[in-house]
């Protein structure tokens, strides 16, 4: 199901992690006034969703930024990182420069388990907002997959956000099978085979950007897309067996508090049973064995994919025009750097050449036709090439049907042996004609 407006409240349950004081809020909220944000490097939009927790902080997926080392421990400041943040449904709240980005000490980037940094941002002297994570996973009664795009990074122009509602929380059996690190650590993650449609390639179905944890009529922002599995060759675009993740956030929320010095605000129904999460060293058990057989695995930005056993189409490589469901806004996103990387296919110089042989084919037909309508002397090179006429001779000798008569032993004496009307075959029909020796003429 597809939901473009929900009414949703939050009236329940708000409190901060590792915190006494419980927040609850007395207004109303639809997704025209959620704020959403997308990580931006060096201005152009990535796929990778932030889950806010105040204006100036929040969470995003560790393998959508760039690092100094294999090791992914130290981030690479020289990329110019920025938070952009929509104003409910396609509204406009700004794009921040960021400040500070603090990786998860436990990221791994070879199985992308604990892919969780957390980032902090300017606000631009904005008002101050909070938003919460949703932090009990009995709790989620339904989920909300959602994708948010930009159709100009430079303005902060939004396309109004996709919603799927789907109320399974894993297909756990597929999943694991495709996906170790899940299998180990199932109540980390969300997964499935749910996916949209990318504004760059309409043919090209990725994974949501994350997921809302809802317990009617409240909401919270409860996993962030983390990697994706891929039976196969290497093909995420247009590949019917693709399984996508979802970090859980519930379980770093008090890592996340250590980092910015405060309490991080969280939502859960208040059930008696609810405890908050206080290990802020909490970690996921990674397994050691290889991924599964004929599986790839990717990650990050699915623009410009990470990968460890192939080499993924990035957003250059494919067409830099948006969806025509999005926008009729003009783009102003990732394109090639060059038309050179584009190329040629191999199907379409095959079609080239293929057409032309065609070509030539035709015009060689019509200039036989012609030929023969201007009666060419039989003495001509032209007609020699063109009827193949001494192959005909020898094709008669070594049996076949075809000769001219035997006192007929060249065409080019001025004086032919015998001066009659013959029989000759015609290769213009299957009729006999009459060949006159003096003028060299069928009629």
């Amino acid at each position: 199901m597809k939901l473009t407006k929900g009414f949703l409240t939050l009236t329940a349950g708000l409190s901060v992690c590792h915190a006494t004081e419980l927040y609850k809020r007395v207004s109303t909220q639809d997704m025209d006034s959620f704020k959403g944000a997308l990580l931006l490097k060096n201005g152009q939009q990535t796929s990778c969703e932030i889950a806010l927790m105040r204006d100036t902080q929040g969470l995003v997926s560790a393998n959508c930024l760039d690092y100094t080392d294999d090791s992914a421990k130290t981030v690479d400041m020289n990329t110019k990182y920025e938070v952009a943040i929509s104003a409910g449904n396609d509204g406009t709240y700004g794009a921040f420069k960021v400040t500070k980005i603090t990786p998860n000490p436990g990221y791994d980037p070879a199985s992308f388990a604990n892919n969780l940094a957390v980032i902090q941002f300017e606000n631009g002297g904005r008002t101050q907002f909070t938003n919460y994570v949703a932090s009990w996973r009995p709790d989620w009664k339904d989920l909300y997959y959602t994708r948010r795009t930009l159709f100009n990074s430079g303005n902060g122009g939004w396309n109004a956000p996709i919603i799927t509602a789907y109320s399974s929380s894993s297909d756990s059996s597929s999943c694991s099978q495709a996906n170790k690190l899940f299998s180990s650590n199932q109540d980390d993650f969300l997964c499935n085979q749910l996916s949209v449609t990318s504004i760059y390639n309409s043919s090209c179905e990725i994974p949501y950007g994350s997921v809302y944890g809802v317990n009617d009529p409240n909401i919270a922002i409860a996993a962030l897309y983390s990697h994706s599995a891929v039976y196969g060759e290497n093909n995420f675009c247009g590949n019917s067996k693709v399984y996508n993740y979802y970090t859980v956030l519930a379980k770093y929320m008090r890592w996340a508090m250590d980092v910015v010095g405060k309490a991080t605000p969280v939502y859960h129904s208040n059930a008696t049973d609810y405890k908050e999460p206080s290990d802020p060293n909490y970690s996921m058990s990674n397994p050691s064995s290889a991924d599964t057989d004929g599986v790839t695995v990717v990650g990050g930005d699915v623009y410009n994919l990470k990968t460890r056993n192939a080499v993924v189409p990035s957003a250059s490589e494919q067409s830099d025009i948006p969806d025509e469901t999005q926008s009729s806004t003009p783009s102003s996103e990732p394109s090639s750097d060059s038309d050179d990387s584009k190329g040629i296919s191999t199907g379409a110089i095959l079609g080239i050449v293929f057409g032309l042989l065609a070509l030539l084919t035709l015009v060689g037909l019509f200039a036989r036709k012609k030929l023969r309508q201007n009666n060419i002397d039989l003495s001509s090179r032209v007609y020699r090439w063109l009827f193949n006429r001494e192959n005909n001779i020898n094709a008669y000798e070594n049996g076949g049907a075809l000769r001219p008569p035997s006192y007929i032993t060249n065409v080019n004496d001025p004086e032919p042996v015998e001066k009659a009307n013959i029989d000759l075959y015609d290769p213009r029909s299957s009729d006999y004609s009459k060949y006159n020796v003096d003028h060299k003429r069928y009629y």
